[in-house]
């Protein structure tokens, strides 16, 4: 019998991670293999830590429950409970229960399913129950995604995820100091499959505005690629290249007098100059960039967190 492990970040909570928590223990009693949960509680304002710690206490299962010092962002939380999550699988869950862990059974199909030739089986809707602007986040983040980590176009990201235990431990190597699940997944594997999943009301509104949205895609391009840094280079040589090419059709104006003579003394080389040196320039920063990008990823060494207190609940021995 293998251990599913369930890893929640949670913030501000208290009013409902109960019904988070007892909902898990409550499909934990007919799910065929072992549960233990990882609830990360990211800094919470309010009495979310104690709260899931004296709901833990009349539960059937194991439970970690991880206090971090302060709120770092649901990402970091995440990584958090993945080094702690002990499962031959993990699954990653919102606390709010938009999917509810009766759908993690569909999870576990597809990776079957597939002959054990996935890392990642992630779970996602028909419908996005979402408003036109948090859609447009969304896809803009999906597609940046694609071309900076050659991401299908067809695969959709989602947060309600199935990792092996193996490609697990090869994410939490990863030691940026600024963790996107998203990003680090396919900069780890390309063995990544979607899998239609039947979506809940959920316990409250997205965290995620659309502005969050955005934040989050530019610190993917700032933290995980040197997608920009790479085009400024090219366009830069790209202008650089035109210049000289403008040069020598100047040069052949300049003397065949074709297709109209030159009158204004300067302008050729002035023109010339402006152009090539503007392109040597790009290119120039654009490669310096790249090596700056480089060094930021190696020295990259603050923590993700830093955990205040951890509560172990283990289920009793019958």
């Amino acid at each position: 019998m293998m251990l599913l492990s369930i890893v929640i970040p949670t913030y501000n909570s208290s009013k409902f991670i109960d019904q988070t928590i007892l909902a898990i223990d409550k499909f934990a009693l007919d799910f065929e293999h072992k549960i233990e949960i990882v609830l990360v509680d990211d800094g919470s304002r309010d009495q979310t830590f104690i709260r899931s710690c004296e709901i833990a206490n009349q539960c059937k299962i194991n439970i970690s429950i991880i206090q971090l010092f302060r709120n770092r962002g649901q990402f970091h939380a995440l990584m958090a409970g993945l080094r702690h999550a002990k499962g031959d699988f993990i699954v990653t869950l919102d606390d709010d229960l938009e999917y509810l862990p009766s759908q993690i059974p569909t999870l576990l199909k597809c990776y079957e399913e597939s002959e054990s030739q996935v890392d990642v089986v992630i779970g996602v809707t028909n419908k996005r129950r979402r408003n036109p602007i948090r859609k447009f986040g969304t896809w803009l983040t999906n597609w940046m995604n694609s071309i900076m980590f050659g991401k299908p176009r067809n695969l959709q990201s989602g947060s309600f995820r199935l990792m092996t235990k193996d490609f697990n431990n090869r994410l939490i190597e990863h030691q940026t100091s600024n963790p996107i699940a998203g990003p680090l997944i396919y900069k780890t594997t390309q063995r990544i499959k979607n899998t239609i999943i039947v979506p809940n009301k959920g316990l409250r509104s997205s965290n995620y505005s659309f502005f969050k949205l955005i934040s989050t895609f530019i610190r993917n391009i700032q933290n995980f690629s040197d997608f920009p840094l790479r085009y400024i280079t090219v366009f830069g040589l790209v202008t650089a290249t035109l210049a000289f090419a403008s040069a020598l059709f100047i040069v052949f104006q300049y003397f065949t007098g074709i297709p109209y003579p030159i009158r204004a003394a300067g302008w050729a080389s002035t023109m010339v100059s402006i152009f090539f040196f503007s392109g040597a320039m790009m290119a120039s920063i654009g490669l310096l960039g790249q090596y700056i990008f480089r060094i930021i990823e190696e020295v990259s060494q603050s923590p993700n967190y830093q955990i205040r207190e951890v509560y172990v609940h283990k289920k009793e021995k019958s």
